[in-house]
């Protein structure tokens, strides 16, 4: 890839995106905070809606967590383990979760497009959030096969790269110069992700009523007149 092209895209791109994202999280919460929800269709299921929902959701979250660990120096991860290890371990729970992601995403696609009332009750954004991400996951299983064979130079070179855009470095897109195009496919369509992240229903993350998991259960009454 020409020089110019990946300092463009790994060196600056990323902290375009980071501007793009932390403006859009203050302003939607601010601005239209009433606004964000994740408009769920739940009331027109069917019983494939809560397998969809629960392998994507589930698979989704855990592979995110998955990619925070590109931020570890490797002297702190040393402490335990290998970074041979720690390749090992993406490879095992990044192609579980994977999986679970895109087989959850395949059946919410196949549901919003081919049911008719979830379809007239979809928009753009619905149709494209869900496409968005299913092609991501897809880049995302190909950069897997592509880590377990690739040298152990280049595995430990994407953390570097992470670690690299967020302390600032002016030269951190040269760490994946050498890097296959899946690997930088996968990685400027994530930056997409990242930027249209607060524009979409994808915010309601964020702001999940997370009380709910400790409330005590309540019954609803209608008083007898």
């Amino acid at each position: 890839m020409n020089t110019y092209i990946n300092n463009l895209l790994f060196t600056y791109l990323p902290h375009i995106s980071f501007a793009i994202f932390w403006f859009g999280l203050i302003t939607r919460l601010i601005l239209a905070n009433k606004t964000v929800q994740a408009q769920s269709t739940q009331l027109l299921a069917d019983k494939r809606v809560k397998i969809g929902s629960n392998l994507f959701h589930v698979g989704i979250i855990m592979v995110f967590f998955g990619h925070l660990t590109l931020f570890l120096p490797e002297e702190l991860y040393h402490l335990v383990m290998t970074t041979e290890t720690k390749r090992i371990i993406a490879l095992i729970l990044g192609s579980v979760f994977g999986t679970m992601a895109i087989v959850g995403m395949v059946i919410l696609v196949t549901r919003r497009f081919y049911s008719p009332r979830i379809n007239y009750n979809s928009n753009f954004h619905d149709h494209f959030i869900l496409l968005l991400l299913l092609v991501e996951a897809g880049l995302g299983m190909s950069a897997i096969a592509g880590t377990a064979t690739t040298s152990i130079e280049q595995y430990a070179a994407l953390g570097r790269w992470a670690q690299a855009v967020i302390t600032f470095q002016p030269d951190a897109g040269a760490l994946l110069a050498g890097h296959s195009i899946q690997y930088k496919i996968h990685i400027v369509t994530g930056m997409l992700i990242f930027m249209i992240f607060p524009y979409t229903k994808l915010m309601h993350m964020l702001v999940y009523p997370f009380a709910y998991f400790f409330r005590s259960g309540y019954q609803l009454v209608r008083r007898r007149r």
